[in-house]
């Protein structure tokens, strides 16, 4: 029989906390109010946390909390403070993407668990040593990850994989997403996206225009069978945005499907909010007309009526495509902006079957279709909650005889407690203590406890005590729960890191600052036809590679070039790569992300370089990186102001027309084609091999940014642009960064 997998249900609040859990979530995934990838979500506070952690432990569930995003040098301080409240909550997990907070969790010697967020776009051909060493015991795969990666991923790496099964699908590939903080001050990478891809574009040259970035949601619900036989270990839901009723909605649909029922209401994961959905890469890439949303990014619903136009004396007449009734929340469109209502009463007409009369609805016009966002239903789930689902279960183990105090003993979260009465046990007339004034007083403890077990192995029966004695002792009881509630649990030295040392992780950040250093100019070509002769200036270049290691001639010398390869997403590219690359003697690479770190121990006589994308931004990242023998491109989004003067590393965030999105998503639009938004910014699209395409934002610096670091930048010719005037307005910019 398929081992079940975890199902795990997203908690934007409480009562979405309360939602999943009621509708049968094995665990939950939340965040605190700093570093979450999903910032505009209602998230929890300290006590909001401490109330998260209740309830899960309360109810036996899982708690993951994310700290997802990538954390800059300058914030290191705020992050050791929410790392400091993490040891108090002690979740079962939390969920990053910057490898620097596992840095900073493994040098405090930390036990608490870690998984690898999507964010961090593992696919598994790299990084297992480095991912062990750091104590991650899960990853998360990108949600482009087909079912056959999942499956070889799950067979040859010694993680639990936890993939997603609902919700929504980013365009880029996870955590590999720059377009939203291109336009603006909003990034991806760190919980504000703008979600540029939901946006109209218009295609030059056509009249075609819309939403042609716009992916269709997830939805795996027919396949979990097949998700059970790749071996993962967790299936996630998509939405810390979304309402308490999406959450119970999906997760309910989920675990039927999970535990085998055949009564799955798939037609109720269409009333929650439902974007058009598909099987996103289950199955491979799919074309266009699979995966594009068309021209309606948002939800979707169930059509259930067509407005007629008539309205009666508060009624407004439907044609009824769906059962209709009075609770129901609908919605419509006028033109392009979405309006709904709630409705309070339904009336079918008399004379037409297909007809009735609405209340709650205004007047709409003749021909519009009413969708139905949710649904009037008997069965509430905020009914189901029990208040006691929020206290923690204790144990109390009695002791005493008679002449003796009444002694109490109970341990919680590690920390030992022991009271006794001042008054003495008697004999009693009837019944003694045991069996019944325990249980009845010590039931409720406070508003945080209840006590699941009685131990009475050590008290002498049929022994009493006043119920003023008893009534002291719970007082004395609860005032010890609220002290040591207050404390860090005490945990085993490698409780939960059952791939990481219990020794703590030392390792000196100061390593990755060098003094006087002369700043050079790294210059990387993004077009696969190398454009122009000139020398630029540029002290070193990046070339595309091509699967030969022979430098142009009369254009590059070879010890002033490297390469970029493109993106390594399975085992098939990685072993194509390798098996280029181990032909060689000597030569300098650079790699979109963990396939580096495999690379670089297989192949020692050759340099490897992480990219910028790999989004490392502070010391703690780039020292790990360079321990483990390569070296980092820093991330477009740490600026140049709040880095350490001399930092050893080559800082990017300049570029001649800028790269803002890889994606396995295929056909948005053609190579020779450019888009534009309604604010007139123009992009264009390059395929960078292994399925991967890149997009590029129109955009010319005018200038190099004057500080200490080197500096790399890069180049992306666009389709009207000029190779020669390129060439000659990049020397300027160049000789006078130099300057």
């Amino acid at each position: 029989m398929l081992k079940k997998p975890e199902l795990l249900a997203p908690a934007g609040s409480a009562d979405c906390l309360k939602a999943a859990f009621l509708a049968g979530a094995d665990a939950v995934y939340l965040a605190g109010k700093r570093f979450g990838a999903r910032a505009f979500a209602s998230n929890f506070d300290e006590q909001g946390l401490l109330w998260a952690r209740k309830v899960t432990k309360a109810l036996g569930k899982k708690l993951y909390i994310t700290l997802n995003t990538i954390v800059f040098e300058h914030e290191w301080h705020l992050l050791g403070e929410a790392l400091d409240f993490m040891e108090i909550l002690q979740p079962d997990a939390l969920i990053i993407q910057d490898i620097g907070i596992a840095v900073e969790l493994r040098r405090r010697g930390s036990c608490i668990p870690l998984h690898l967020s999507t964010q961090g776009a593992w696919y598994g051909q790299g990084g297992v040593e480095q991912l062990k060493e750091l104590g991650i015991s899960r990853v998360i795969l990108p949600r482009e990850t087909t079912r056959d990666e999942i499956a070889e991923i799950v067979k040859n790496n010694p993680f639990e994989v936890e993939v997603f099964v609902h919700g929504a699908m980013c365009y880029s590939i996870s955590g590999r997403c720059f377009w939203s903080a291109a336009l603006g001050t909003r990034s991806g990478n760190r919980g504000t996206c703008a979600q540029p891809c939901r946006r109209d574009y218009c295609i030059s040259g056509t009249n075609h225009s819309g939403c042609i970035f716009s992916p269709r949601d997830l939805r795996l619900i027919g396949e979990i069978e097949p998700l059970m036989a790749t071996g993962v270990a967790s299936l996630k839901i998509e939405g810390r945005m979304k309402s308490p009723e999406y959450v119970y909605q999906v997760v309910k649909a989920y675990r039927t499907a999970l535990d085998g029922r055949q009564n799955v209401d798939e037609k109720a994961l269409d009333e929650v909010f439902s974007r058009a959905s598909s099987s996103g890469f289950f199955f491979g890439a799919q074309n266009p007309s699979e995966w594009k949303t068309g021209n309606n990014p948002g939800r979707e619903g169930i059509v259930v009526g067509v407005a007629t136009g008539k309205t009666s004396e508060g009624l407004t007449e439907l044609i009824r495509k769906d059962e209709i009734k009075a609770g129901d929340g609908l919605f419509w469109y006028e033109g392009n902006e979405q309006k709904g209502a709630r409705i309070t009463w339904v009336q079918p007409d008399k004379q037409k079957n297909n007809r009735l009369w609405v209340r709650g609805l205004p007047h709409v016009n003749s021909g519009t279709e009413i969708r139905r966002t949710s649904k009037s239903s008997d069965e509430s789930w905020e009914k189901l909650w029990n208040r006691d689902f929020e206290r923690t279960p204790i144990e109390l183990e009695w002791a005493g005889g008679e002449g003796s105090a009444l002694m109490l003993d109970a341990t919680v979260n590690g920390h030992f407690i022991h009271l006794e009465t001042d008054e003495l046990l008697q004999k009693a007339k009837q019944k003694g203590i045991e069996e019944g004034p325990l249980q009845d007083k010590f039931d409720v403890i406070g508003e945080d406890y209840r006590t699941n077990k009685h131990i009475t192995d050590n008290l002498e029966k049929q022994l009493f005590i006043s119920a003023s004695a008893l009534k002291q002792l719970k007082r004395d009881l609860a005032d010890q729960l609220a002290i040591v509630g207050k404390k860090p649990p005490v945990v085993s030295a490698v409780t939960g890191l059952s791939n990481a040392e219990p020794a703590k992780f030392v390792l000196d950040s100061s390593s990755v600052i060098k003094a006087n250093r002369q700043k050079k100019i790294r210059l990387r070509l993004w077009n696969r036809n190398f454009p122009f002769e000139n020398d630029l200036g540029a002290d070193y270049w990046i070339l595309p590679w091509n699967g030969e290691s022979e430098v142009l001639q009369n254009l590059v010398a070879a010890e002033k070039c490297a390469y970029w390869l493109p993106p390594v997403l399975n085992s098939k590219q990685f072993n194509e790569i390798y098996n280029q690359l181990k032909k060689l003697q000597s030569g300098h690479f650079i790699c979109f992300g963990w396939e580096a770190f495999r690379l670089a121990k297989l192949l020692p006589q050759l340099t490897f370089e992480l990219d910028w994308c790999f989004n490392t931004a502070n010391l703690s990242s780039l020292a790990y990186i360079k321990k483990s023998g390569l070296r980092a491109v820093l991330s477009k989004e740490w600026k140049y102001d709040e880095m350490p003067a001399d930092i050893d590393a080559l800082g990017s965030g300049i570029a001649w027309n800028p790269l803002v999105s890889y994606t396995r998503f295929a056909g948005a639009v053609r190579e020779n084609q450019i888009v534009s938004n309604s604010h007139n910014d123009k992009f264009f699209v390059m395929p960078i091999g292994n399925g991967v395409t890149a997009m590029f934002l129109e955009e010319k610096p005018a200038r190099l940014p004057k500080q200490s670091l080197s500096l790399q930048l890069d180049v992306a010719i666009g389709l009207k642009e000029n190779p020669a005037q390129v060439a000659e307005q990049l020397s300027r910019i160049i000789k006078a960064f130099k300057k």
